[in-house]
């Protein structure tokens, strides 16, 4: 429970990076692979990016109402 606000950031890091490399990732590919290639790298680079669902919405906004509690950016 007192470490759980930070969780919450991680996971909420976690969840904006992966899409992040995806989108990234999926922009390269496409530069410069065709067919049969691009489509295995592409379902190689879906299989790496995917995460766990998660409820950021909820997580950012315990995190914010920390925040707003402590009147300052407590990290």
């Amino acid at each position: 429970a007192a470490t759980s606000v930070q969780a919450d950031i991680v996971k909420t890091y976690i969840y904006d990076a992966a899409d992040a490399i995806n989108k990234a990732g999926k922009d390269a590919l496409n530069s410069f692979a065709e067919g049969d290639e691009q489509r295995m790298m592409l379902l190689g680079l879906k299989r790496f990016t995917k995460i766990e669902p998660f409820n950021v919405k909820d997580a950012r906004r315990r995190v914010a109402d920390k925040m707003i509690r402590e009147g300052r950016y407590c990290w």
